[in-house]
């Protein structure tokens, strides 16, 4: 491989800057508060639905013990009154039979008043369960606007950074093509292995990419050595200042 120019080596620690700023911004849309506040959001109105849903069995189940309370109270009224009539229409006049029909209007009296209570009970139950049913509603009503916002806020931020994303993609773009296609592959080659940083650059006695100190004698090694060649510790391609 020719030697390479000082530009050109200036030029490949601009390419891996560039692919660093690349890979945060890749972090960043990843990772983003906005989303992360979104998905609560969205976790907060799914776990209000459910809780919404739960209630309204409860309030089903209560609506319908009060339909059949209600039905069961027409039916002992009506019979209470058909009764009473038979009482004091004259119908009834035997001494006996006059005392049972009594009995029977006291019996279904007392059933009347047992159901009522029950379903003063049961009043106060759906009463509850539908305060909690409009409460939750509400609430579920307000968490979906949060959502909206929440959304908006995460596309502008991610609307950013993927501009940002597009420019410095470009700017990549240009940085490549002006490298030798040797020096990209292997640039890009070590990159890869070495999961996104192929390249750092002798600062002081240590790699810019590891940052491990190196010995004073690899230190004299490399600036005796070409200009571009490999860290001692990580492997990286290495750019050893004139």
């Amino acid at each position: 491989m020719a030697e390479m120019t000082p530009d050109q080596l200036e030029l490949l620690l601009e390419l891996q800057a560039t692919d660093s700023r690349l890979r945060r911004i890749e972090h960043q849309l990843d990772d983003l508060p906005e989303q992360q506040q979104l998905d609560a959001s969205i976790e907060r109105v799914a776990a209000l639905g459910r809780e919404y849903d739960d209630v309204r069995v409860e309030l089903d189940r209560a609506a319908a013990g009060q339909r059949q309370l209600e039905r069961e109270i027409d039916v002992l009224t009506q019979r209470r009154d058909a009764e009473r009539t038979r009482l004091y229409s004259g119908a009834v006049a035997n001494a006996r039979e006059m005392k049972a029909v009594e009995a029977e209007i006291e019996t279904t009296v007392r059933r009347i008043d047992e159901h009522e209570e029950l379903l003063l009970e049961v009043l106060e139950t759906v009463e509850e369960l539908q305060g909690r049913a409009d409460g939750l509603a509400a609430t579920q009503a307000a968490e979906r606007e949060l959502v909206a916002t929440r959304t908006e806020a995460r596309d502008r931020a991610a609307k950013e950074l993927i501009a940002e994303q597009a420019e410095l993609g470009a700017v990549r773009e240009a940085e490549a093509r002006d490298l030798p296609d040797e020096l990209l592959a292997r640039y890009e080659q070590a990159a890869k292995r070495a999961g996104g940083t192929g390249v750092g650059k002798l600062v002081g006695n240590a790699c810019s990419a590891c940052r491990i100190e190196l010995s004073m004698a690899d230190v004299g090694q490399l600036y005796a050595g070409p200009p571009l060649t490999t860290c001692p510790q990580c492997r990286r391609l290495l750019v050893v200042p004139a």
